[in-house]
């Protein structure tokens, strides 16, 4: 995992110093990708896959213009355009490294709705490329990023893997970045404190968030209490209550 201790504001950061004079990426890379052909889609992904292999320097240089193009191929509208950028995607990770941190937002917003997919392989897809930015991508910023989703997220289907893969990085993030943690991630157990009085059933959101709320329970002790009540004193009793009971 990639833990900065860094502070700074994560959003939808693009690197300004990146101009086309640095892009040594072949012109029908980008052309393919952004074609109305989809076997042209698809041959633009494979291009990728092999200059992200044998090229990562020249590739993660250019990352910004690449996920222009690229980003919307992860939500292409051809099913096997669709699966095969997730695939490469995923085999691409490695090589792309922390050159994603550039680009997170782009890529997350193209990738998440797959999540709420009625097809398997698909969500399956998504959520191992989603862990694989654990491995890749600045860890702080990933809190944020998914932090940010969970706010602006409504599916059902897509909440609770988002809590979940917050959940997986809590504890090592709180420990180099604290305040960062508790400021993005406590007021979601207090908006989303209601779930926690019914927590049975699959894939029930009060269960992701209740181990949401545990976990920084275990980070903060008592404190988490006091910002909850710091935020709206009215959640606090239901929150405690589980806190007592899960802890």
């Amino acid at each position: 995992a990639v833990v900065s201790t860094q502070s700074g504001h994560y959003g939808r950061g693009r690197d300004l110093r990146e101009t086309v004079h640095s892009d040594r990426m072949p012109q029908s890379l980008y052309k393919n990708l952004n074609s109305s052909n989809w076997q042209d889609r698809y041959t633009g992904i494979a291009e990728l896959l092999d200059l992200s292999i044998k090229q990562p320097a020249e590739v993660r240089q250019c990352i910004v213009r690449i996920s222009d193009a690229f980003t919307p191929r992860l939500k292409d509208p051809n099913s096997k355009v669709n699966l095969y950028a997730l695939q490469c995607l995923l085999r691409m990770l490695p090589h792309l490294e922390t050159s994603l941190d550039q680009v997170l937002t782009p890529f997350t917003e193209q990738l998440v709705p797959n999540l709420a997919s009625q097809r398997a392989n698909i969500v399956t897809l998504t959520s191992q490329i989603l862990d694989g930015f654990k491995v890749h991508v600045d860890n702080p910023q990933l809190v944020c990023e998914y932090c940010r989703i969970i706010k602006s997220q409504n599916n059902p289907r897509i909440k609770p893997i988002i809590l979940d893969k917050i959940s997986d990085m809590v504890r090592q993030v709180h420990e180099v970045r604290p305040k960062l943690v508790e400021q993005m991630t406590v007021p979601i157990i207090v908006e989303h404190s209601e779930c926690l009085v019914q927590t049975n059933g699959a894939n029930n959101l009060g269960s992701y968030v209740g181990r949401l709320a545990c976990l920084l329970y275990q980070c903060m002790g008592n404190k988490l209490l006091t910002e909850i009540n710091r935020i709206k004193p009215a959640t606090v009793g239901t929150i405690r209550e589980y806190l007592v009971a899960n802890t």
